[in-house]
């Protein structure tokens, strides 16, 4: 064998080896590779069971006692008489849940029993099961606030569960004694402005009184909108004194406004002459805003439970009493009967515009 043969088969050897080593590199390489995914798929497995082995037993953990939860809570905008409360007991509750009582608890501190529920408590509610609740309370006066539904239970305090009321911004927007359209009645004006639906207004009051109402009632009260109700109650008792307007609705909303009547006619003074029993003198003033015109018509007394009609008085009646002015009436009544006596007389003045007021002195 020459030279040249022994080259090109050393040469050939040498191919052989260097393929037989880069083979084996790339199956290190991938063995590598391989080995790396699968123990990071093995740690991860362990990992996982690891952690799911410490929650599954708290999970896993069942309650002693009967488990109950408030799943909703529903307001209807359009009757603020009730609501709708739903309770779950879950599966694994391990007895029957006795619902006995449904409340709610308002931010003021207030706590409202429902009166009455569909259907009716006490309620068992047995494992895995549901049911939804028509609660009676009236969550009217907290429209658009935050409360908490309490349902008590047999078994303890029972769940608890935060809800926020729609928001009904009914209002009395004004109360308007105006002197200029009588004594007879005045106007209320109400609004809806932000409301969430309709309103239909069935009853307004004054002091607790029924009274005429125009338009006719019920009325109803749109979104965002006012009505201005006229109300047949005659006011001039009423003057410097508190009145207090309360109106409903059907669905169960309701407000009320106090304000202090203003004075249309005035009595400043009420004087009886221990010298001079043939009459006494009684400072009237008008003192009505927007100003009007008044004409005095007549004067009464009323004293020991008997009343006299002053016939004779100075000026003579019926009297124009401008705004903002005042006059000094002298009246001619024989009160000696009464003096020494100690007795208190009642003087009231009245106006062709259907205004009165009194005023008590005593006889001297």
């Amino acid at each position: 064998m020459n030279m040249k043969t022994l080259i090109d088969k050393g040469f050939t050897v040498g191919k052989s080896n260097m393929r037989l080593i880069h083979n084996v590199m790339g199956v290190s390489k991938l063995f590598f590779i391989l080995l790396l995914l699968v123990s990071f798929i093995v740690g991860a497995l362990l990992s996982y069971i690891y952690t799911m082995g410490y929650y599954a037993s708290q999970e896993f953990h069942l309650p002693s006692q009967a488990n109950v939860t408030i799943e909703k809570v529903e307001f209807d905008a359009g009757n603020a008489t009730f609501l709708s409360v739903t309770l779950l007991t879950p599966s694994y509750s391990p007895s029957v849940v006795r619902i006995e009582q449904i409340l709610m608890s308002t931010p003021g501190g207030l706590l409202l029993k429902a009166t009455d529920t569909v259907p009716s408590l006490p309620y068992g509610l047995a494992p895995g099961s549901s049911q939804t609740f028509k609660a009676y309370l009236n969550w009217a006066n907290f429209t658009g606030q935050t409360v908490n539904i309490i349902a008590f239970v047999a078994e303890g305090s029972g769940p608890t569960f935060q809800a926020r009321t729609p928001f009904m911004n009914l209002t009395v927007a004004s109360v308007n004694f105006d002197p200029a359209m009588g004594a007879a009645n005045f106007t209320v004006k109400m609004e809806s402005m932000g409301s969430q639906t309709f309103l239909n207004i069935t009853k307004i009051t004054v002091n607790g009184e029924n009274v005429t109402v125009s338009p006719r009632l019920p009325h109803t009260l749109d979104v965002n909108a006012s009505a201005t109700f006229t109300l047949g109650r005659a006011w001039s008792d009423l003057q410097g004194k508190i009145a207090t307007v309360d109106v409903e609705t059907l669905q169960g909303f309701t407000v009320r406004k106090s304000q202090v009547v203003p004075e249309v006619l005035k009595i400043s003074s009420v004087v009886f002459n221990a010298t001079n029993t043939s009459s006494f003198n009684s400072t009237v003033q008008n003192v009505a805003r927007p100003q009007i015109n008044l004409d005095i018509s007549q004067i009464k007394v009323y004293v020991e439970g008997a009343t006299v009609i002053i016939e004779n008085v100075a000026p003579q009646l019926p009297y124009l009493l401008q705004p903002n002015s005042q006059v000094l009436l002298v009246c001619s009544w024989n009160w000696s009967e009464y003096q020494g006596r100690s007795v208190k007389a009642t003087v009231t003045v009245y106006t062709q515009q259907g205004f009165m007021v009194s005023a008590e002195a005593l006889i001297p």
